[in-house]
């Protein structure tokens, strides 16, 4: 069986509507595939931009590392170093000893020394304790500085001197005085003790 007319004007009417169907297809599939590459285009520029923008990042990040290794090497030195000033629970008697020598070397008399407010915080307590001391007017000077120089943080607020009492110092002759103070240092608190185990449950 002939797959075309023999009748060469059927022939160039049959021809003509395959290519009215073939044309309308070839341009509907050059407009597909022409968005999708369009579209791809678009998607390996963005691409292309961001491995860019990750490239410099990282290079940055390259360039800044030991910056920030550094500096985080010397924050930490800085919290072990206030660390050692800050001290524990356990030492707290420890420093109010430290005092009472203090005031022995510079010939003061601790009259009063108590605790007064203690106000706890996320990562330590500030204790104050108020304090009264008699003495002559340069021995109390150089006891606050004496106190003031202690290997921990301790801190004279609220300084109040009265007026120079009768009696002298029988060392030096001077007229003693009375001052009333109080002193700001921190506590780290104690460390929370393990919680005991819990018992095995009894099996039945």
């Amino acid at each position: 069986m002939a797959l075309l007319p023999t009748d060469p004007k059927q022939r160039n009417l049959m021809l003509i509507g395959v290519l009215g169907l073939i044309v309308p297809a070839g341009a509907y599939s050059y407009l597909v595939h022409g968005k999708q590459k369009a579209k791809v285009a678009e998607l390996e520029s963005r691409y292309e931009q961001l491995e860019t923008k990750n490239a410099q990042a990282r290079g940055r990040a390259a360039q800044g590392g030991p910056d920030l290794q550094k500096k985080l090497a010397i924050f930490e030195q800085h919290m072990t170093r206030l660390e050692q000033l800050i001290p524990s629970g356990e030492e707290v008697p420890e420093l109010l000893h430290a005092m009472a020598l203090r005031a022995q070397e510079t010939n003061v008399e601790v009259g009063r020394l108590r605790p007064d407010l203690a106000t706890p915080g996320p990562f330590y307590t500030r204790q104050t304790y108020e304090v009264v001391v008699i003495g002559a007017y340069h021995d109390i000077g150089r006891f606050l500085a004496a106190i003031g120089s202690l290997p921990r943080i301790v801190t004279p607020i609220e300084l109040q001197v009265g007026s120079p009492r009768k009696e002298t110092d029988p060392k030096t002759g001077a007229r003693r005085l009375e001052a009333t103070f109080k002193i700001k240092t921190y506590v780290l608190p104690s460390p929370t003790p393990a919680a005991p185990p819990a018992p095995a449950s009894a099996q039945t």
